[in-house]
């Protein structure tokens, strides 16, 4: 797959799940990574709910595919529902978490989540480790550069940006690293997306075993699509146009699936699928600032959700699928309706086939 030659990515199928389903007595939402298990045939599925609606949590899901790859079913089957705790045991505080992505352990049964935390409040994000049943079992310590500071006044000067950090997060082939992603810059790396400019999404490598950084690249997100006026949603929300990375899947040891998701007023999402390697790329471990001397991972558009007239939603999960019986790979995918369906936001899966 190097430089993704004769590496083709095409839409199968898609499913919208009926708004209001309440398994284990609490909404079904904000699912915002997903993971799958060859050995079971199971999803793992992570709610950014900030322990608001329920508690902070994860779900184990089937999705079962149709001989042709699409879905066999009109709503996925979910079989559990786990609650994650904090580090001292204790069920996740109102607004104390903000879960964005999930992903199990090689030859383990415990998984690996991230939280974006809350900038506004100065509360760190966070890349942690747990059981099957949601217990603390140790967290991945994250560069100063990361930690959001402000200064006298009380302005931010440092650090992930609120509701734009550790968004994504996979694991290398073997196991032996784990890969996050920001959604957009560090504030004192450079500007959030706009029209004319993109934004440098930091990946951060980890030593899964010993927990140690062991390297940084930058990712560069390509500018908003367009010039589009802010609207205020039913829900009383006022809506902007942004852009940044929602998600990250290992190919290989150098090469991963990077989901860009722009968000567009009055129109939906705006998804798309590149591949991006670390190949060439300078690398910035430890580095405090950015200083635009940096060589960024290099990239390609794979897939883009316009082209198949499929509406992708608010994307923010993917993972390597099922292999169909011809001997094609799968992606899946998942679409977190920020409870929100009263402004046409929809918990959705979208399965893609890799070739």
């Amino acid at each position: 797959m190097s430089d993704n030659e004769g590496f083709t990515v095409t839409h199968l199928d898609s499913m919208q799940v009926t708004d209001g389903l309440t398994p284990f007595g609490v909404p079904l939402g904000g699912i915002s990574g997903i993971d799958y298990d060859d050995a079971t045939g199971r999803y793992w599925a992570i709610s950014d709910d900030r322990a608001e609606k329920g508690p902070a949590r994860f779900y184990t899901l089937e999705l079962t595919l149709g001989p042709d790859g699409r879905f066999a079913t009109d709503a996925p089957v979910v079989t559990g529902m786990t609650p994650i705790a904090d580090q001292g045991g204790e069920p996740y505080p109102k607004k104390g978490v903000d879960p964005e992505s999930i992903r199990r352990v090689h030859d383990s049964t415990d998984i690996v989540y991230t939280s974006e935390g809350d900038a506004s409040k100065l509360i760190a994000p966070l890349v942690r480790r747990a059981t099957a049943q949601g217990e603390f079992v140790r967290d991945y310590a994250l560069s100063s550069q990361y930690l959001p500071a402000a200064d006298a006044s009380g302005v931010q000067v440092t650090g992930v940006r609120n509701n734009l950090a550790l968004e994504g997060l996979t694991f290398s082939p073997d196991g032996s690293k784990i890969v996050a992603v920001t959604e957009n810059s560090l504030v004192q790396d450079g500007q959030i997306p706009s029209p004319t400019n993109g934004t440098d999404s930091r990946v951060i490598m980890f030593d899964s075993a010993g927990g140690d950084v062991v390297d940084e690249y930058i990712y560069a997100v390509e500018p908003i699509s367009g010039t589009y006026p802010d609207m205020v949603s039913p829900t009383g929300f006022t809506l902007k146009a942004d852009r940044g990375v929602t998600e990250i899947l290992a190919v290989d040891n150098n090469e991963y699936l990077v989901i860009e998701r722009g968000a567009v007023p009055g129109k939906g999402s705006e998804v798309q699928i590149y591949w991006a390697s670390t190949e060439g790329a300078t690398t910035v471990i430890g580095k405090e600032k950015l200083d635009g001397t940096e060589t960024p991972m290099r990239k390609k558009l794979l897939f883009d959700f316009s082209d198949t007239g499929a509406n992708p939603d608010n994307v923010e999960g993917i993972t390597w699928g099922p292999t169909l019986s011809d001997g094609t790979r799968t992606l899946v995918l998942s679409a977190d309706d920020n409870f929100n369906p009263e402004g046409g936001q929809h918990t959705m899966f979208h399965v893609l086939a890799v070739k």
